[in-house]
């Protein structure tokens, strides 16, 4: 296939690998691997390519999966849907619809892979629902060798665990089966609280609502809580708000407020509260569960970082958050999100063993994402954070070994599965360091 540039979602990354293979099955994949091996070339599986960070960086060669994107099969009665890893999430949940299931905990956003998804560690919310990583059944995945593993708890526990959340570098995932529930409904509601009300309040609102989730408009005074909960109520609308959501016009006019505080900076606290007066009402609305919880159809280029802390600590971070966000020789004109997810065993996973809040910076201007992400990274640095792995950070590998127990363990494993190091690039490089290894 004839080579072609590719570039990340909001375009800070560009690669033009000398090769880009589309392959239609897992023996085709494997041949794949042991060719790259044999002209002492890497090798690289992508998804959307909606990441910040550089887990997404590209080498020599590149593969898509676009031509394994099927769900290969549906068991309601097990509750359980098997899928090419190629899968975009936002047809998984039509087809999971369809058989009146779903996933329990779900992002913001559905234009991810499946294999992506799990990969980075995505989340969505919920104080009580662990990531959507903990409910895989099964994974099939492709080694460094080119060698064809079927993993669950009971065949390779310890490789089924780690590759569950796998950061790209233990091979390429193929397929994976998740567990899902019966399909339910969710009544969303927003409410706009005076932001220190919010935060005292803020234990009641993550132990009493099934999801929660905060978005903060800096220089505002108000945060923006939305709580869902399971419902059998009639399906209904957010009236012209969500109107706006679901036709993509408040992602076209967000954008242009963005473009406008960027370049008038000193707008930017106007423009903030003028959107939250004028757009952001109380509301209730009910719909499908992955519905209610997706954000809005078009969603504006911007930058972000994002980092999971212990959720005892998650009011005082936030509070903190704003101090840094005022005193900062920037502005911040996109909205801060807060999420809340409960513990989980997987190795590498940024909640593991540990109840957690994710606070995301976002900021819609390159120029004001170093200064803001560098303070933003030394709070959380005060806080114990662990980064999202598929979002801007700058954490050293001797951080990160600290932050994460199972940091060795993961690495022997993915030398036993990379052992000629085709899946490095400069993600790998930089969190699992060749020169650490050979000091060993």
């Amino acid at each position: 296939m004839e080579s072609r540039k590719i570039r990340n979602w909001d375009g800070t990354q560009t690669w033009k690998p000398s090769k880009v293979s589309q392959p239609n099955d897992e023996e085709q994949i494997a041949a794949l691997i042991k060719k790259a091996f044999e002209n002492q070339n890497r090798i690289k599986a992508i998804g959307s390519a909606l990441s910040w960070s550089d887990i997404i960086d590209i080498p020599e060669h590149v593969i898509r999966l676009n031509k394994m994107d099927k769900v290969l099969n549906v068991d309601y009665d097990n509750r359980q849907i098997c899928l090419q890893a190629g899968a975009l999430l936002k047809n998984v949940n039509e087809v999971l619809a369809k058989h009146r299931l779903a996933f329990e905990n779900f992002g913001s956003i559905v234009l991810q892979t499946a294999a992506g998804y799990i990969a980075t560690g995505t989340h969505g919310t919920g104080a009580s629902t662990p990531i959507l990583s903990t409910r895989i059944q099964k994974i099939r995945l492709i080694d460094g060798l080119g060698n064809i593993h079927e993993l669950d708890a009971e065949t390779d526990p310890e490789l089924f665990s780690a590759a569950r959340v796998n950061l790209g570098c233990l091979g390429v995932i193929t397929e994976i089966t998740f567990e899902c529930v019966e399909a339910f409904d969710l009544e969303e509601c927003l409410e706009l609280v005076n932001f220190d009300t919010a935060l005292s309040d803020l234990d009641t609102y993550i132990k009493t609502n099934d999801y929660c989730k905060f978005w903060w408009l800096p220089y505002t005074d108000r945060i923006q809580v939305y709580t869902f909960n399971r419902t059998s109520k009639p399906k209904k609308g957010a009236g012209f708000a969500g109107f706006m959501d679901q036709s993509g016009l408040s992602g076209l006019l967000f954008s242009t407020l963005i473009t406008l505080g960027r370049n008038m900076p000193q707008m930017v606290p106007f423009l903030h509260n003028t959107v939250q007066n004028i757009h952001y009402h109380p509301h209730k609305r009910v719909d499908r569960s992955d519905k209610i919880i997706k954000v809005a159809s078009s969603i504006p280029v911007h930058q972000e970082t994002e980092y999971a802390i212990p959720i005892e600590h998650a009011a005082r971070a936030i509070d903190e958050t704003k101090r840094i966000i005022y005193a900062g020789d920037y502005k911040v004109n996109f909205p801060m999100e807060v999420r809340f997810v409960a513990a989980d065993d997987i190795p590498m996973s940024p909640a593991n063993g540990r109840n957690s809040c994710y606070i995301g910076a976002y900021v819609g201007s390159i120029k004001w994402a170093r200064n803001y992400f560098r303070d933003f990274e030394a709070l959380m640095h005060d806080y114990e954070g662990r980064p999202h792995w598929g979002k801007s950070f700058s954490r050293t590998d001797g951080e990160i070994r600290k932050l994460y127990p199972d940091y060795e363990k993961f690495n022997e494993l993915r030398k036993n599965c990379d052992p000629n190091g085709i899946f490095r690039n400069s993600f790998v490089d930089r969190v699992f360091p060749a020169i650490r290894e050979s000091n060993h």
